[in-house]
Parts: structure tokens; sequence; C-alpha cells
């Protein structure tokens, strides 16, 4: 089998792997000796085509995800200062809390690891 052959089948193993399907299922449906898709399933290649197909299956979901974030943030807010319900205030207040923790939490972390990727760059130990 050719090289190009293989490339192709690899990297429609790595795509069947990112989406969750076992390497067995894929080796039968496809022709290749178990052995082989194993193989091919470890190997630092297909390994990394995973990753970057996740990666980047993540980005698209946070995209969509962000686009809705300010209409999310209105819409608790508005819960909060106009519901009727005391328990569907109360869970909005506890939404906007837990989620600005996190946020918090997010930025801080983002920060110390902006320092250290700073000092390391620039060689500082202390």
């Amino acid at each position: 089998m050719s090289k190009r052959i293989n490339h192709a089948r690899k990297a429609a193993l790595a795509l069947a792997m990112a989406a969750g399907r076992t390497v067995i299922d894929w080796a039968r449906e496809n022709d290749v000796p178990e052995r082989t898709a194993y193989s091919w399933a470890r190997s630092r290649e297909v390994l990394d085509q995973v990753e970057a197909i996740r990666r980047a299956a993540i980005d698209r979901a946070v995209g969509r995800l962000s686009e809705n974030a300010i209409v999310a943030a209105d819409e608790i807010t508005r819960l909060v200062r106009e519901s009727t319900s005391d328990a569907v205030r109360l869970q909005a207040a506890r939404a906007v809390l837990a989620d600005l923790m996190a946020i918090a939490d997010h930025a801080a972390f983002e920060q110390r690891l902006a320092d250290l990727e700073r000092r390391l760059r620039d060689g500082v130990t202390q």
C-alpha cells in the first residue's frame, strides 16, 4: 500500500478517534488489520491529528457560545432584578456570583501563566 494511501487512512483513523469511535470498529469498517490500526493509533502522527481535530472542535464550540454570552448574562441579570419568584432570583444571583468567581479565577490563572512565560523567556529565576 502506498504511503499516500496510508497517510489518508491514518487521517481517517484520527478523525474517527477524535469523534470517540473505537480503533477496532474503524479497522473492521476500513479493512485494516487490527494490529496495524492499533499501531497507527499509537503513532505521534495520528495522536497529533486527533489533538488538532479536537482542539479545532472546541475552538468552534467556544466561538458559538461566545456569541451568546452577553445575551445569557443579560438574561441572568434580568432574572435577578425582575423575577417574582424568590427561588428564580436566588438561582440567578448564585449563577452571577459563581460565574464571576470562575472568571476572576481564570483571569488570575492567565496572569500567573503569562508571568511565568515571561520569566522563562527572559531567563529570570526568581
